[in-house]
């Protein structure tokens, strides 16, 4: 285990213990892991790699995160049940990358696919100033809130003529530039 002393002579502990970790198909599982390193877990399918760090770890540490926030903020998170594990020791905010691709279309953002979007649209609606009182009006994805331009999307699309027709020629001589669209198809 990795310990620093501080100048008052307390000790901090840099490791995550996990004692007793009985999620799903994990059997008393104790383990340390050491904080501000990259720490991979292998091994072959079913030996609980996604138990330990999944289901125990990660649910432990946004449950303590959780706790720290406003009731009104808890009520909007998911809620998560203690996981099944005798100790779990100096845990620290997660970042969970889980195993699932992202699907997401042209309007996912960071905010959306972390579902943090929802809580700040809340606070803006609540807090802002000016505030309107309606998280919607802050939305890239309702009509109201999103830019009249790009329609939320952040970038818009517009047709370059010069890149489709050739100004100097007639129809007939191939002004059209555009591929599939040869001289004298029917258009």
């Amino acid at each position: 285990m990795q310990t620093v002393t501080s100048k008052d002579g307390t000790t901090i502990a840099y490791d995550i213990r996990v004692g007793g970790a009985r999620e799903h198909n994990l059997k008393d599982v104790s383990l340390s892991i050491p904080k501000n390193q990259i720490t991979v877990f292998v091994g072959v399918s079913g030996s609980g790699k996604s138990s330990l760090v999944f289901d125990t770890i990660a649910v432990e540490a946004q449950r303590q995160l959780y706790a720290t926030f406003p009731w009104f903020i808890r009520n909007q998170l998911p809620k998560h049940e203690r996981p099944h594990v005798d100790a779990i020791e100096n845990l620290t905010t997660p970042v969970i990358v889980d195993q699932r691709g992202l699907s997401g279309n042209p309007r996912s953002t960071v905010g959306t696919i972390t579902d943090i979007y929802s809580m700040i649209r809340v606070l803006f609606a609540r807090l802002g100033e000016p505030s309107s009182g309606l998280p919607s009006l802050y939305s890239f994805n309702d009509p109201q809130g999103m830019c009249p331009e790009c329609e939320g999307l952040g970038q818009t699309l517009r047709v370059d003529l010069d890149l489709l027709l050739d100004k100097t020629k007639s129809l007939d001589e191939g002004a059209i530039l555009v591929p599939g669209y040869p001289v004298g198809s029917p258009g």
